[in-house]
């Protein structure tokens, strides 16, 4: 017995994956079209496969020229994957108005995708109504980073994240405030521990000027102030890949508290951020007293953060409150340094 077609599409649509444009040439020039049906095969040779439905002209053309090549389309990018889909018939000319690079092979790839692959065609085999083409990678590049875009149930979206098992807190308290003390028994950090460097860089302009001194026993903490302003995203996150190449531990994105940043900046910042910050550990320190602070919070922990700065009571600094942090951990089942029996929580 033979599954229905429909149950069998809508089995399918429940296995997200990422999407892609497959490009190649022929007697008309450049063709493309989105695919999602894409696969590696081997490492050595390196091999990858995409399927094509037989009565696809970009089945008969690949088949023709014998070359193809593959765009990852990022987050940003679903206008990209739905023109390539023809879903927008007005456009006559899907290559129109995007960058492209033409590649050894004499085939287009998005000049700003996430990467993109050049492939020789080294098999065909007929697969019922599609025909699974092999490629060899001849050339291969990560122009950009961002996160992917993604294909689920027939719906075009992003990475979501998972709030992590746990958080990490430094914490600014105020001078011989016995609190102190009992956060680092805790396991909290408390600023200025002199085991840990801290220091504030230039989004414009960081340099290896603050590397310099001598290399702390504990972490070496890169701040960029103002991490959030949209106008500043680019040489933000170019900072972040900076500090990272300069062997931080941990780099600090710090929310502007004059101006707090939407939600929807914090996780678009966030999102390119954490990838650019690896090795080193990406924490943020928000701003609180705004409507928006602890959903800020929320987003940053959906974003991949577990390393969070905040303020306790009487510090004299601005910031997220950690009382109201620890909170909204509890509220989610996520776990801290300070267990919310102990009796720390009764200072807060």
């Amino acid at each position: 017995m033979t599954v229905d077609r429909h149950t069998f599409r809508t089995v399918l649509g429940q296995w997200p994956s990422g999407v892609c444009v497959v490009t190649t040439t022929g007697a008309r020039g450049a063709h493309g079209m989105t695919a999602s049906s894409f696969s590696s095969v081997s490492l050595d040779p390196p091999l990858v496969s995409v399927c094509l439905g037989n009565h696809l002209p970009s089945r008969m053309l690949l088949e023709t020229a014998g070359k193809f090549a593959i765009s990852f389309l990022g987050k940003d990018q679903a206008h990209i994957g739905r023109r390539f889909a023809g879903q927008h018939p007005e456009i006559t000319d899907r290559f129109a108005g995007l960058d492209w690079t033409i590649t050894a092979n004499g085939v287009p790839v998005l000049s700003d995708a996430v990467a993109w692959l050049d492939c020789t065609v080294a098999h065909a085999y007929p697969g019922g109504d599609h025909t699974i083409f092999v490629g060899e990678v001849t050339d291969a590049a990560t122009p950009r980073v961002t996160s992917p875009l993604l294909f689920h149930s027939r719906t075009w979206g992003q990475v979501a994240d998972p709030l992590p098992p746990k958080i990490h807190l430094t914490v600014d308290v105020a001078p011989g405030d016995p609190l102190a003390h009992a956060l680092r028994s805790a396991g909290s950090r408390v600023r200025g521990d002199a085991n840990h460097a801290e220091f504030v860089v230039d989004a414009d302009s960081p340099s290896a000027g603050a590397l310099t001194t001598r290399r702390p026993a504990g972490a070496l903490v890169g701040y960029i102030a103002d991490a959030f302003s949209p106008a500043r995203e680019t040489t933000v996150l170019a900072a972040v890949e900076t500090l990272a190449a300069l062997g931080c531990d941990e780099i600090g994105l710090v929310e502007d508290p004059a101006e707090p940043a939407s939600p929807l900046q914090v996780r678009r910042v966030l999102q390119d951020a954490m990838i650019r910050a690896r090795p080193a550990v990406l924490r943020v320190r928000l701003a609180g007293g705004h409507s928006l602070a602890l959903v800020n919070a929320l987003v940053a922990m959906k974003s991949g953060v577990s390393h969070f700065d905040t303020v306790a009571p009487g510090s004299g600094a601005s910031g997220l409150p950690l009382g109201d942090l620890l909170h909204l951990s509890r509220q989610l089942e996520v776990s801290g340094p300070i267990d919310p029996a102990d009796a720390v929580l009764a200072q807060l």
